[in-house]
Order: structure tokens, then sequence, then C-alpha cells
């Protein structure tokens, strides 16, 4: 760490502070951030900041910081005075680009909870090579999208290995959620990929690859779930899921990355992601719904329904239907030599909320506290995934949270 970065003021600052998921995000800090950690709250709209300073009780230790999405002189300062930023404010298409210059710029590690993949696409574009030159760490998709399938499969691959089963051939991850609803912001953001054309984007199976990892041979091998199918290994029906588009790609990125450190997943590694219903007929009703959402989206008068009937920005469920939320992901992957093992991971609270929430603040003070025990140490850097950015330090807080579970076992042994 320069002698400037141990100069800065603060560890972490959470931008877009008071929008739904903001908010919850400073209440998770005010609750869960440990003592030493030097935090800050950041927005547009410093009356807004202040009435949450005011309402959470955060006290004169927990500074306020006023930057506009547009003002890039501003947003630098945030970026300048702190190690991590963790930015809330999405669309992340329309209101991320500054924020991610000034942290590349300043050397400030990033998160946030887009699900945008174009978007990060951009990012890469623009910033990995200067990021990872300088060991600064701009990791995206660190909420409900994508921390569960990411850290999964890295996950399953560490067991294999731990266990001498060689690597990971295949991964077939499988959700059921309950509970919960949509808020506003994440509404938005797919409003806004309908308009601008980047919901075009979400059938390219390598979309976040590096450039020389966008093999034929992988993109054949890496298909969507399109089925309904019933599972017999899990006894359940297997439907498309809607954030499938966006996880699949993700966890491709780390795989490729890794393969950069010599470190695959497997030579001809593949990963499907699905969603589990017990009827068939629910399955084919997501399947449907699916296919009319999107159809929604691409088109004008479709996505003015959605605006007058969704949530507006800054709005979501309510903290009862948040708090009885939860999710469950299975991973059933097989290694190099035959061995089958079911990994599961189960949260408590509504998935695009309250658990993103929690993956997403996790994210940002184990980036803070972490150290060289961050994957490649403390030079690593580039547009990164949460595995191949955070990754083990990562795993272990949220295996050390009460809400959440993360394990692994023999297949067969799951199933008896």
């Amino acid at each position: 760490m320069s002698q400037s970065q141990q100069q800065r003021a603060h560890d972490v600052v959470l931008y877009g502070a008071t929008g739904f998921t903001g908010r919850q995000s400073a209440r998770y800090f005010r609750e869960h951030a440990p003592n030493q950690l030097r935090w800050a709250i950041a927005g547009r709209n410093v009356e807004k900041l202040r009435q949450l300073h005011a309402s959470l009780e955060l006290g004169s230790q927990v500074a306020i910081l006023v930057a506009d999405s547009a003002d890039q002189p501003a947003l630098d300062a945030i970026a300048a005075s702190c190690h991590v930023l963790l930015t809330t404010a999405g669309p992340f298409a329309r209101y991320g680009d500054g924020v991610v210059r000034a942290c590349v710029t300043h050397g400030t590690h990033y998160v946030d909870i887009t699900g945008e993949t174009a978007w990060v696409r951009r990012m890469i574009d623009t910033w990995h090579d200067q990021a990872a030159a300088q060991g600064t760490r701009i990791v995206p998709f660190c909420g409900f999208d994508s921390i569960p399938s990411d850290l999964g499969v890295w996950m399953m691959a560490q067991w294999f290995r731990a266990q001498g089963h060689g690597e990971v051939k295949n991964v077939r991850a499988s959700f059921k959620l309950g509970g919960g609803g949509l808020n506003g912001g994440t509404l938005a953001s797919g409003l806004h990929a309908g308009e601008s054309g980047d919901q075009a984007t979400l059938g390219d199976v390598l979309l976040l690859n590096p450039t020389h990892r966008r093999t034929s041979a992988e993109a054949k091998r890496s298909r969507d779930w399109r089925v309904v199918e019933f599972d017999d290994t899990l006894q359940t029906y297997l439907t498309p899921f809607v954030m499938a588009p966006v996880n699949t790609r993700v966890v491709r990125r780390s795989n490729a990355l890794l393969a950069d450190d010599a470190q695959p997943y497997g030579e001809s590694f593949t990963y499907t992601e699905c969603m589990e219903t017990s009827r068939r007929g629910a399955a084919y009703g997501t399947l449907y719904a699916m296919g009319a959402l999107q159809g929604l989206l691409t088109r004008k008068t479709g996505r003015a329904l959605l605006r007058r009937f969704g949530p507006a920005p800054g709005a979501g469920p309510t903290e009862e239907q948040m708090d009885r939320g939860w999710f469950r992901l299975r991973l059933v992957a097989e290694a190099e030599d035959g061995t089958r093992a079911l990994g599961v991971v189960t949260g408590q609270g509504d998935a695009g909320n309250r658990s993103t929430v929690r993956m997403l603040c996790e994210s940002a003070i184990t980036l803070a506290v972490a150290g060289d025990a961050l994957p490649g140490g403390v030079g690593a850097g580039g547009v990164l995934t949460p595995a191949t950015g955070i990754g083990a330090p990562l795993l272990k807080r949220l295996r050390a949270t009460a809400e959440m579970t993360w394990e692994v076992s023999p297949l067969e042994d799951r199933l008896v």
C-alpha cells in the first residue's frame, strides 16, 4: 500500500446511500462493520444524506460526502478519499462510468451490484488493462448477481482439488427463490437496457470473456438453458432462470481469468444455470413469463407498462416482505475423475435485497481489510469477478454470517 493510500480518510465509502439498496447498505454497515473500519456515506442530495445519517444515528465518525454522478471532479475527490468505493447508484450504464473512472484514476478498489453485462463489457474494454497494471480491483456483480453463482462454482472447484479429484469438468446450478420482491432500481436497470439496446447482447454466451478466450469451441459448449426438464438427480423440474444470462457470463469470465493465471476450472469446463420448480406447470409458466418480460423490455409500449405498474426508483418491498424471503442454490458438479459433488448455498432474507446487501457490504469490507490474502496478493487488479477479485477471504466472511450457508459434500451422501 502506498503512503498516499495509507493517508486516506476512509476505508470504505458508500455511494448512492439514499437509494433503496443504499439505505439498507448503510444500515448493514452500522450493524456489522468492524469497529475499526472508517466509513462514510455519499450521494448527490445532501439533505437526503443528512436525513439518513440522522435516522440511523451514525454519529460524527461517519462522514457525509456529496457528488453528482455527472460531476467528475467531485467523484474524483470521493475516490481519492477512500480505499474502497461501494456504489449502489444504478442504472450503472447511466450513472456508473464516472465512478469507475474515478476509482481507476485514484487506485481505489470498487464494488457494485450491477447485473448490466453490456456495461461491464465496456468497462473491461476501457479500464481492465490500466487497473491490472496498477493493482486496482474493479469488481462488479457483488450482489445476488452474481456472488452465489460465481463463488459457488469456485467453491466446488476448490473442494474437488482439496479432495484429490482434479479439476472440475462441469457444473449445473439451479436456484429456488421464495418471498421478497422487485425494487425500483433493478427495474430501472432493465428498462435502460431495453431502451439503449444493451439487451441485444444477452445472447452472447462469452460476452465478458477476454478476447483471446472467446473461442468457437467454448462458445459451442457454453449454451444457455432454454428447456423444461425433470431432473432425476434432484427430483425437481428445471426451467430457464431470468438471471442466468448474467451469472453464466460472470462464471465464464472467472474461468477465463483463472486460465490466464494457470488456474482454470478445467480444460473443457462447462457451466449452465437454471431454476427449480416443484410442478411441471409452474416450470412452463416461468418459461413463458420470461419470454413475455423480454418482449416487454424490447418494446416502447411494454416499457411504459412496466414503468406504470412497477416500483419507482427508491421504492421496493416492505421490511416484512424482505425478511420472509430466501434463496437456495444447488450446484451439481463433476470432476475429471468422474466424482460428483453437491454444493448448496442458502440465504435468508429476500435474495435481491437482503442477501444482495449482505454480499455487497461484505465484499467491500473484505477488500478493505483482507490485504495480501486477496487473490493474487496486493498487486493484482483489473476488471474482475467476485471469485477472482475477492475470492477466499469473501467466502470466509460470508460463511461466518448466520444468514448464509455454503456447503459441499459427495453427491450420493446428500441424496440418500
